[in-house]
């Protein structure tokens, strides 16, 4: 009997690729199982009835804006990595001009009398949402490719499929939400109520199908949600044949990779297509499909700086700040927070987002037309998150960076 089982293990064991990024213990505490938090901020909205608008910003404060600190910390703070990408972190800055050139441009269209002279600075903060969600996918997309790249999970087909699953999955349902969501809607230009769907014929589901009545009777943002789900699911259907395929040709199954897949995207699905999600604040939105995010960038920013700045034999001065700063992870931490804390209270101080009482109320005094002056503070506040954006699509390249690889581990 033992014998077999052994057997048994041994054959699985060739059948499944099991490298993680840190190890397991972290991989699935932070790299799967942070899509939880998700989940966890989701039910205060829509279990518990929670004031959303304080715990965002109690998120902001204690994990997202910190995040921002991440990316600073192994960039300005490096001295080594400054050096070398001063041109970049130099010209990355102007970020912080983008939205006040907008409002400029705003005021230019209202001087000449253009009756839509906003449509720049709401351009603008449309820009900033869809980035802000692409962000979030990249890095999702980033860390598939670290785990195809740790188990040697290299093939064409597969790095297809699971593209189009990463992508798809996460894309597609965010499509659906902004059709629906009265916020992205209003903002959008439409009306903010969602259309009603049709009675259905006899009260069946199935015969709505094959009723051209019906059909017809649907709104364009019903064939969004219908077309977006139908792909989401072909996507999951087709990435879960390819892993049987894999299975019955003997080639390894990547299981972390997998076990990444079936976080990420699921989570997305969860809150893009849940009727709760409609009656949660835009801002809340961002929270729930944030959090898995900045939970992975806070672990693996700490693993580059373990790896970087404390390994053995180091000589921590070529660093500058960076080695004193994450020379602990309270240290790292309070130094992250004290920024978020910062950069928030400024902005809740002068009323430029909500979170705590504001000190001058720049909402109420004028600028010019509709705008007033916390347009352009939040014009400016906008920086820190654009830049980060900005930032981080070039320092977290580990196919271009072999000094990236080895701070990750990604090299033998």
């Amino acid at each position: 009997m033992v014998p077999r089982l052994l057997s048994y293990a041994h054959a699985l064991e060739a059948r499944v690729s099991v490298n993680w990024i840190i190890n397991r213990r972290a991989d699935l505490l932070w790299f799967i199982g942070g899509a939880l938090a998700g989940y966890a901020l989701f039910f205060m909205h829509a279990g518990l009835g929670w004031d959303m608008v304080t715990i965002w910003f109690l998120w902001v404060v204690f994990l997202d804006s910190p995040h921002f600190f991440g990316t600073i910390s192994r960039t300005y703070l490096d001295k080594q990595e400054f050096q070398q990408r001063k041109k970049l972190l130099t010209w990355s800055l102007l970020w912080f001009a983008a939205g006040p050139f907008m409002i400029l441009l705003s005021w230019g269209l209202y001087r000449l009398g253009i009756e839509n002279y906003q449509l720049p600075w709401k351009a603008f903060l449309v820009f900033f949402g869809l980035w802000a969600y692409w962000h979030v996918v990249r890095q999702h997309y980033g860390f598939m490719r670290l785990y195809q790249r740790k188990n040697n999970d290299l093939s064409l087909i597969d790095y297809r499929i699971d593209s189009a699953l990463l992508y798809g999955g996460l894309l597609l349902p965010f499509v659906a939400f902004v059709v629906r969501h009265p916020e992205a809607r209003r903002g959008l230009g439409l009306p903010e109520a969602f259309p009603a769907y049709p009675p259905l014929p006899h009260g069946s589901r199935l015969e709505a199908l094959f009723d051209l009545s019906y059909l017809r009777a649907l709104a364009w943002e019903h064939w969004v949600v219908a077309i977006t789900a139908a792909a989401v699911g072909t996507l999951a259907i087709v990435f879960v044949a390819r892993q049987l395929v894999r299975l019955r040709r003997g080639e390894p199954i990547n299981l972390p990779k997998i076990l990444f897949m079936l976080a990420v995207v699921p989570l997305h699905v969860y809150v893009c297509y849940a009727p709760a999600v409609l009656t949660a604040p835009l801002l809340a939105f961002g929270a729930f499909v944030t959090i898995f995010h900045d939970i992975q960038y806070h672990a693996i920013v700490w693993f580059h700086h373990r790896n970087r700045y404390h390994r053995p034999g180091v000589d921590q001065r070529q660093f500058g700040l960076a080695p004193k700063i994450s020379r602990n992870l309270l240290t790292y931490f309070g130094c992250a927070i004290f920024f978020a804390a910062i950069f928030r209270l400024l902005g809740c101080t002068f009323d430029v987002h909500p979170g705590c009482a504001p000190f001058v109320i720049t909402s109420e005094v004028p600028l010019f037309g509709e705008l007033h002056t916390d347009a352009l503070l939040k014009g400016f506040l906008i920086g820190f998150p654009l830049h980060h954006y900005f930032v981080d699509q070039f320092i977290w390249k580990p196919s271009r960076s072999k000094e990236l690889r080895k701070d990750l581990k990604l090299e033998a």
